[in-house]
């Protein structure tokens, strides 16, 4: 071979050697090139930042996904109901504070909507059911409605037919603290929980500046006079419970009869109303005119004061709804505001 082909066979061998020394012994590229791996993941990591972000799943409306305890069990839906029958005042009351109308709602006699509501919603807005202790299911199904709210105690006989009907939840509303929970409840399933808590701190400020107003802690009753019977409402009902929050003392807390209907309330005879003789009566039923030949009416501190106050029925013993409260208390603070700044 001579010296220029040696030259050549030199050359070949040595770039072949060079070659081989940048891989290692296990025949893996070296630590100063990237693997496969690396390429691969470098590719997906700038391929990821390339690509738009996935949007975050949307959060539900209020009230589209409701699932809410009641007295008859839960109520669960993923739509806001828009046809709603109230069989009762204290339902068309909480509907009402909520800016909602019903399509339905069962009354009383002829008192087909409360007289204190009746500037906020008709009878044109809302059809006549019938009787709320026996509502008239044909014309509640023809209303078509997609809720119905009922009274737990009042509407237990028909609970079957009414959840034929349409979806049902029934509530109670014994106490003041349970109708505002009524009004969150309802809330959730209509997706208004933002206007359910503004109606819960416009009553407890409420209640809080009629409070302020009133001296003491003067003793009342709220009580129907129908015949020569007395029905006064105890201290954990409704009314009683609402009283007790703006410092007066209500004066009676025994145990409830069983009344006919619904009611938190004793029969009561003139006489053990005598002695139980509280600063201020709140009378709704009968004209207290029939009392008026009765020593024993006419003894009555409340009497002789000036502070037996007839009432509306339909608001102080019916309405047991926040709007109702409302009402109650601006009544409350005109009687016994005015007597403390006489005084």
């Amino acid at each position: 071979m001579n010296r220029k082909w040696s030259i050549i066979v030199f050359m070949l061998l040595f770039i072949i050697t060079a070659t081989g020394c940048g891989a290692g012994s296990d025949g893996q590229p070296s630590a100063g090139s990237p693997s496969g791996t690396e390429a691969a993941a470098g590719t997906e990591a700038s391929a990821a930042e390339s690509a738009p972000a996935e949007s975050a799943p949307a959060e539900s409306e209020p009230g589209a996904a409701a699932s809410v305890e009641h007295e008859w069990g839960t109520y669960q839906s993923e739509t806001v109901p828009e046809r709603i029958v109230t069989l009762d005042f204290s339902f068309i009351d909480t509907l009402t504070s909520l800016g909602v109308k019903p399509v339905g709602n069962a009354g009383v006699g002829t008192t087909k909507i409360p007289e204190y509501l009746q500037d906020r919603v008709t009878e044109a807005d809302a059809a006549d059911v019938g009787e709320r202790k026996a509502p008239n299911l044909e014309v509640v199904q023809s209303l078509k409605p997609d809720l119905i709210i009922a009274s737990v105690d009042r509407h237990s006989m028909i609970r079957g037919e009414l959840e034929g009907i349409a979806p049902t939840v029934a509530f109670d509303d014994v106490s003041y603290d349970e109708v505002l929970d009524n009004v969150r409840s309802i809330a959730a399933i209509l997706g208004k929980q933002e206007e359910a808590e503004q109606v819960v701190a416009g009553l407890n400020e409420k209640i809080a500046a009629v409070k302020q107003r009133i001296e003491g802690a003067p003793t009342i009753l709220v009580a129907g006079l129908f015949d020569d019977t007395f029905t006064v409402w105890v201290k954990d009902s409704f009314v009683g419970s609402l009283l007790s929050q703006v410092g007066a003392d209500y004066a009676f807390n025994g145990e409830k009869d069983n009344l006919e209907g619904k009611g938190e309330g004793v029969h009561m005879t003139l006489e053990r109303l005598h002695e139980i003789n509280p600063d201020y009566i709140m009378l709704y039923g009968d004209s207290p005119d029939k009392l008026q030949s009765n020593p024993l009416y006419q003894d009555l501190k409340s009497v002789k004061d000036g502070r037996f106050i007839v009432v509306d029925r339909n608001l102080w013993a019916r309405g047991r709804g926040p709007i109702a409260a409302n009402e109650i208390l601006d009544e409350t603070l005109a009687a016994l505001a005015a007597d403390s700044a006489s005084e």
